[in-house]
């Protein structure tokens, strides 16, 4: 059999392509492992930095006027107001130095995200951060388990985000 030039050249031009779409896919699998692992190494430090902080007085956190207001929302079944919020973060990071950071660092987080890591980080149980957040229980499964698999790059479950959050 033989090719004729226009044949010839549509095969040449063909493994060409191939071989650049195959190295494409490569590299690109290449960066995202490398991503992955220096999220993983930024992890880890963070991870070491918390036992260490975690010996400050967390009832710091427990005795502040905005968890107690965040107590009174649950008994009175509301969400928190937008102040609330803000307190709540700089009470948490002052006991958790750069907690927000670290997790706006390993990803992008919309309000919602942030909003049920910094409870969890608090302490509070799922059903009580829907009525806080204002959204369901399953919306706050689900955002927990997204958010750890956009994270570690796999499928988590809500036990392992919250552990997770709890651990940096």
């Amino acid at each position: 059999m033989v090719l004729t030039n226009r044949e010839l050249f549509l095969l040449i031009i063909c493994t060409i392509f191939y071989i650049t779409l195959f190295i494409v896919v490569i590299q690109n699998s290449r960066h995202k492992i490398q991503l992955l692992q220096s999220r993983l190494d930024n992890i880890h430090a963070m991870q070491k930095m918390a036992v260490i902080e975690q010996r400050q007085d967390v009832s710091t956190i427990f005795s502040s006027p905005v968890y107690l207001r965040l107590k009174q929302c649950l008994t009175e079944g509301r969400g928190m107001a937008d102040d609330d919020w803000q307190e709540l973060a700089d009470v948490v990071n002052s006991v958790y130095t750069g907690f927000t950071e670290k997790l706006f660092s390993l990803c992008r987080m919309s309000e919602q995200d942030y909003r049920v890591s910094l409870l969890i980080k608090v302490r509070i149980q799922p059903k009580d951060i829907a009525t806080l957040t204002t959204h369901s229980k399953e919306s706050i499964a689900s955002t927990r388990s997204r958010l750890y698999q956009k994270v570690f790059g796999k499928k988590g479950s809500t036990k392992d985000w919250d552990d997770f959050i709890l651990s940096i």
